[in-house]
């Protein structure tokens, strides 16, 4: 029987201890805490921090989560059960906050609008630590775990300037249970980086940006290097504030993208997208987002994509606490056992706040087929249609703004057409899983 189960933790701030503060309404608090993505940066209870220059600011976090994990291994029957303990450690160092720029000495001369002074540049730079511990009898669910690291540095040179350079860089050791392919963890590593070069003219109607984006993405385990891959892409944004609540935007992009090492059997490919779009305020309390456009994947070997890509996201604030935000994208995305896959994604956010308690959840959605798969499935298939159902749900108690308790659950299903053979055996992907 599949078995329901929640996540609670505990995340403490050791940072300077400040008086009573809501977090803002925003899904970074939740998300967060995502027992999927346990590395991800804690920034929702991170507090006021340390001042310790002049105009530097230290912010450490500490975490304890405890829960329980229904299939472990991501299996279609008799799914493996286990115990977990992860405690997580976050050091960050950068620019002051903006609840100390807030509190900034400004120009005793100026009026009450005065910006508040930003400097010629900003940055953070953050150290993530993150160790499992499942708890079972069972040998090979207890062997599951490890240490998981992030590190993420960021800046922008010349924030309130006409011209700015922006750069960020994200690096994960995602630690990662066996599933149906791999009889050991798949432990991964993957590198992030962005280089932004942006036109921001103040009281202009015109803006823009030319960015790089690099993506790094390897296997640890040599049997796994098949799947490592190594991806490009520069792009131009253009933007224009037709009306002063309205943008409109074209980002046109070029990636360039194949494997990695002599090992890689990731097909090189080309993609290409162009894209217009607007954002604007429909009422005070409802926006809107839609884009569209066309994308080409361009693979060197077997199938590829040209086809129309899209998005719409629709959001209303239904009370001064409270807001949701209903999206649907169909996107295409170079896939680690497929060339791409193309997605369909319906996807609801729902949060609340009952001050001191947070609430969000957020269902979705993935109508999902990938192209060129890897494994070949029963009768010759090289194409695999999935659907995938997902809900995040979490409360939030903030104590203080730098100490924060939090019960997640998060449940996925998996099913799929697909199928294959190993060792006379038939395979079936698909799973339901409970964290």
């Amino acid at each position: 029987m599949t078995r329901l189960f929640a996540v609670a933790a505990l995340i403490v701030c050791v940072g300077a201890a400040t008086a009573h503060a809501q977090a803002p309404a925003t899904e970074s608090t939740i998300a967060s805490f995502d027992p999927s993505q346990p590395v991800a940066p804690i920034s929702g209870v991170e507090g006021n921090g340390w001042k310790v220059g002049e105009g530097t600011v230290l912010l450490p976090v500490l975490g304890l989560e405890t829960g329980v994990i229904n299939n472990v291994f991501y299996e279609k029957n008799q799914p493996a059960t286990g115990g977990l303990i992860r405690i997580m450690a976050q050091i960050g160092v950068g620019s002051l906050t903006n609840a100390r720029l807030a509190g900034a000495p400004t120009d005793p001369n100026a009026g009450e609008d005065q910006d508040v002074p930003r400097g010629d540049f900003e940055y953070r730079a953050d150290v993530r630590l993150s160790y499992d511990q499942m708890l079972s009898g069972n040998e090979t669910v207890s062997g599951t775990g490890g240490l998981g690291v992030g590190a993420t540095v960021k800046g922008t040179v010349n924030p309130g300037g006409t011209w700015a350079f922006g750069f960020s860089d994200d690096f994960r050791r995602l630690i990662r249970a066996a599933n149906f392919e791999t009889d050991a963890n798949t432990n991964r590593d993957i590198n992030n980086l962005a280089l932004r070069i942006k036109y921001q003219p103040n009281y202009s109607k015109l803006g823009g940006q030319l960015y790089y984006l690099n993506t790094l993405d390897l296997f640890e385990r040599s049997e796994q290097n098949f799947a490592d891959r190594l991806q490009n892409r520069i792009g131009l944004r253009p933007t224009w504030r037709a009306l002063p609540q309205t943008q409109l935007f074209i980002d046109v992009s070029q990636g360039f993208q194949g494997g990695l090492g002599s090992s890689s059997k990731k097909v090189s490919s080309y993609p290409f997208t162009a894209i217009a779009g607007a954002a604007t305020l429909l009422t005070a309390k409802t926006t809107l987002n839609v884009q569209a456009g066309y994308t080409n994947g361009f693979y060197s070997t077997g199938p590829s994509y040209s086809s129309v890509t899209a998005g719409i996201a629709l959001g209303y604030r239904y009370s001064p606490l409270g807001r949701a935000v209903l999206t649907y994208d169909l996107g295409y995305e170079d896939s680690v056992n497929a060339n791409f896959y193309r997605d369909h994604v319906i996807r609801l956010w729902v949060h609340q706040l009952f001050v001191p308690f947070e609430l969000s959840v957020q269902p979705e959605v993935h109508f999902r087929r990938y192209e060129g798969t890897i494994i070949t499935g029963n009768g010759g298939a090289n194409t695999r249609d999935d659907v995938i159902f997902s809900v995040v749900a979490g409360m939030q108690y903030n104590f203080r703004n730098w100490l924060a308790a939090t019960i997640n659950y998060h449940l996925t299903a998996v099913t799929t057409d697909f199928t294959y053979m190993t060792d006379g055996v038939t395979k079936d992907p698909g799973f339901v899983r409970h964290e």
